[in-house]
């Protein structure tokens, strides 16, 4: 069963930056083209990792167009999933605490970055159309 200090040790072995904000709780900031931050939380059984992406405040015109964006998107997926989380657009990922291996780490992490890299140009755009505001992940759009 991983443990806090083997999540740390991914985390170092990975050799990404990131800090430790409490008990079983890192923020990770990969080197990604949007720099976003990653957080990594171990809730037992499972560990959680998320990116906050888009705030959806405000009407939306183009909510069936988003939402179908999303639900294509997350068809390129493998160990993450867009969802809808007190009106944000939220990157999620989870493994199970008891089999986590670093490869199974390192594999949420990868495919979060290349979410970012490959997708946010697709949303971002019908989140402005949308809600004429948008909080990008790591701040850029």
């Amino acid at each position: 069963m991983a443990s806090h200090d083997e999540v740390d040790s991914y985390l170092i072995k990975m050799g990404i930056p990131y800090e430790q904000v409490g008990e079983g709780t890192w923020v990770v900031h990969p080197e990604g083209e949007h720099r976003a931050q990653i957080g990594v939380t171990i809730e037992a059984p499972i560990v959680l990792f998320s990116i906050p992406m888009f705030d959806l405040a405000g009407a939306h015109a183009q909510r069936e167009e988003l939402f179908r964006t999303l639900l294509e998107l997350n068809a390129d997926l493998l160990h993450s999933s867009y969802r809808l989380e007190d009106g944000r657009i939220v990157l999620t990922g989870a493994q199970q605490l008891e089999n986590l291996d670093f490869n199974e780490f390192q594999a949420v992490v990868d495919d979060m970055c290349i979410a970012l890299d490959n997708h946010i140009d697709k949303i971002a755009p019908l989140v402005q159309r949308g809600a004429n505001t948008a909080a990008a992940a790591g701040g850029s759009t």
